[in-house]
């Protein structure tokens, strides 16, 4: 991490080494990315206004759904801008500061999205298991204080995340096979879980569900018709 003196002031910085081998893949690189994260960004989108405008889908499970995509914007915000400049950038830096910021959105969106799909689960469990009690249990008051529990256990969350994560790359570098490794196979695996979750979460939790489809189906007819 270089440091560049002032007068009064040290700016650090790290350099990005992971971008230095794109070369003449760069322009393809960037294609790709830009293309991803405007796909994010409509099929999330799509969905979060889909569930706002339809009174018919405000229903616990559709509520969690809308949250785990304004998750996953929340997280490419926090990534693709940057990653789309460095690509069009010669020079891959990052201020100190910035990494900081970029790591906690990266890690707190996991979080996030972790204690979401939980929230999934417990209210399918509750539907399934005690559908005579579902309405009783998933109160609208109980959903907001489980969606305030998600959004503010991000602020811890992110830094249990974080600890883990650095210990599992620990032990995986400490192996001594992450050299024989192709940069560019370490950097799909390693940009894998920012990619995959928030282009596919709002298609295999939202867009395949019936109700939304039909919605969805809905809206068009309408839109043709008009």
């Amino acid at each position: 991490m270089p440091e560049m003196m002032g007068n009064n002031s040290t700016l650090k910085f790290f350099i990005l080494s992971g971008l230095q081998d794109s070369g003449v893949y760069k322009p393809l690189y960037f294609l790709l990315a830009f293309v991803l994260y405007v796909l994010i960004i409509i099929v999330n989108l799509t969905l979060i206004v889909i569930v706002t405008v339809d009174k018919t889908l405000h229903k616990p499970m559709y509520i969690f759904i809308c949250n785990l995509c304004a998750n996953g914007l929340y997280r490419t915000v926090g990534f693709y801008p940057t990653f789309l400049l460095d690509l069009q950038s010669d020079v891959h830096t990052i201020s100190y500061n910035w990494c900081i910021i970029q790591t906690y959105v990266i890690y707190s969106s996991v979080m996030c999205e972790i204690t979401v799909l939980t929230m999934m689960s417990y209210d399918r469990f509750v539907a399934i298991c005690r559908p005579l009690q579902y309405h009783s249990i998933l109160t609208p008051h109980a959903v907001l204080k489980l969606l305030g529990l998600a959004w503010a256990y991000r602020l811890l969350g992110a830094i249990i995340l974080l600890f883990a994560m650095t210990a599992l790359f620990d032990m995986v570098y400490s192996w001594g096979g992450s050299e024989n490794i192709p940069i560019g196979v370490r950097n799909a695996l390693s940009l894998q879980f920012l990619i995959l979750p928030p282009l596919l979460n709002p298609i295999i939790y939202g867009l395949q569900l019936p109700q939304i489809r039909k919605v969805l189906c809905r809206q068009r007819s309408r839109h043709v018709l008009s």
